[in-house]
């Protein structure tokens, strides 16, 4: 990766998908903030304004969709590119104002390539 580092905040409830996803997304060359909880990722997205988000669909109670939809609402945030990972089927087109979804069935390739697609546009 050319340039600064581009940052990342990944946010599951799911420790070792989490732990997973932060070194290889930290070796692919991105700087990679994580949260388990939606209100840790809304104030972490406030304060560390990162590139992108990623956002399991399900959080442990919580809603991952509803935390995109408070991201997007968030002026300083609204930008940001927010990807929906699931176990699950992708929810309903267009709730929740996310940019794109990966099932995380498909692994990490799809996921690393759908980041790197969305970080780039960030850049344009």
């Amino acid at each position: 990766m050319n340039g600064p580092k581009k940052s990342l905040l990944i946010v599951d409830n799911d420790e070792d998908w989490l732990s997973l996803l932060e070194k290889i997304l930290t070796s692919e060359g991105f700087m990679v903030y994580t949260a388990q909880k939606g209100g840790e990722a809304l104030t972490l997205a406030r304060t560390r304004k990162p590139d992108c988000l990623v956002v399991d669909l399900h959080l442990g109670g919580e809603d991952g969709l509803r935390l995109c939809c408070s991201i997007k609402a968030t002026p300083e945030l609204k930008g940001v590119p927010v990807i929906i990972l699931s176990g699950a089927d992708a929810p309903e087109s267009g709730s929740g104002g996310y940019d794109a979804f990966v099932c995380k069935a498909l692994g990490v390739g799809p996921l690393l390539a759908v980041i790197k697609k969305l970080t780039a546009q960030s850049f344009n």
